[in-house]
């Protein structure tokens, strides 16, 4: 129970930062293109990862396809991670360890206190009195 209530906090805060991320991007569009194409990046790009870390975000706070919306997050993450590596750490750090929140999703699922659980990445139990197969 204890690691399902950590997976809602962990969900909480995490999906809460990007959907805030998100939307503070979408009410700032002209400025988020002009952003990203200082750093080489294309402005179809900025829409996608807008509406990503918006969408995103929402599903993880609610627990819907969590393991999904994690995965793909952690890419956008991993870029920033990698963007801002030059800067020191004190510019990566910041998205390192939203990145590390993501990763704990991916594993997690969104625990119990979620809508769909990512019931795909859920390990399917094998009964202890299961015999395997002999080669």
């Amino acid at each position: 129970m204890r690691k399902d209530i950590t997976a809602l906090v962990v969900r909480l805060i995490v999906g809460g930062i990007f959907i805030t991320a998100g939307y503070l991007k979408v009410t700032e569009m002209a400025g988020t293109i002009g952003f990203f194409g200082q750093l080489g990046i294309p402005a179809f790009l900025a829409y996608v990862v807008t509406y990503a870390e918006l969408i995103g975000g929402a599903f993880i706070v609610l627990g819907l396809w969590t393991c999904i919306s994690a995965a793909v997050l952690a890419v956008v993450m991993l870029v920033a991670v990698v963007l801002s590596f030059p800067g020191g750490f004190q510019a990566y750090s910041y998205p390192l360890v939203v990145l590390a929140g993501l990763v704990s999703l991916i594993g997690s699922c969104g625990g119990k206190y979620s809508i769909t659980g990512c019931r795909s990445c859920r390990k399917v139990s094998v009964p202890a009195d299961a015999q395997t197969p002999q080669i």
